[in-house]
């Protein structure tokens, strides 16, 4: 029995102790980092919000949005983040609109997409075609066009800037 016991009670007393040592070194970690990830993320979306409103000098957070103020102080636009479903999950998008309801940029943030088309796709900036038409409701083939082999994908950020046109209609009333 004796032979037995430190048989199972030795090897299995010490992968407990490898993972307590092991998640007690990723709760660490963790502790130690989580305030600098939360900070980066911080920089990079406002460094986003200059990208897609570039007009703008300045901005407020509001709920459910960020107001832009140009150099002058005057409102220069508004940035929403807004999401819409891809092929291979959520696609976060950051949308920005001028005063005069013209879009002025947009970001995708953060996607689930595959590397060989949805990635391509967002990598390489289809997204631009949206610069510079009026808020309206997007739709693949009619006004915007798609990513060969990446439909999904280009619906699911018509899906988030039809969101963001939305916010910014209810916002100004529904000019």
């Amino acid at each position: 029995m004796n032979g037995k016991f430190k048989k199972v009670f030795i090897p299995a007393l010490s992968l407990f102790c490898i993972c307590l040592v092991s998640a007690l070194l990723l709760a660490l970690t963790d502790e130690l980092t989580h305030q600098k990830i939360a900070d980066a993320a911080k920089q990079e979306e406002i460094r986003q919000r200059t990208v897609v409103c570039p007009a703008a000098e300045r901005f407020e957070k509001k709920d459910g949005y960020a107001l832009a103020y140009d150099a002058n102080n005057n409102v220069a636009g508004y940035v929403f983040v807004t999401e819409g479903k891809g092929y291979g999950g959520t696609i976060s998008v950051m949308t920005g609109i001028d005063v005069d309801g013209v879009i002025t940029g947009v970001k995708v943030l953060s996607h689930s997409e595959t590397s060989s088309y949805g990635g391509k796709a967002i990598k390489n900036d289809f997204t631009d075609e949206y610069t510079g038409k009026p808020v309206q409701t997007f739709v693949k083939g009619k006004n915007i066009d798609g990513w060969t082999g990446a439909t999904r994908t280009t619906n699911g950020v018509a899906q988030a800037v039809n969101a963001a046109c939305e916010k910014y209609n209810a916002l100004k009333g529904g000019e």
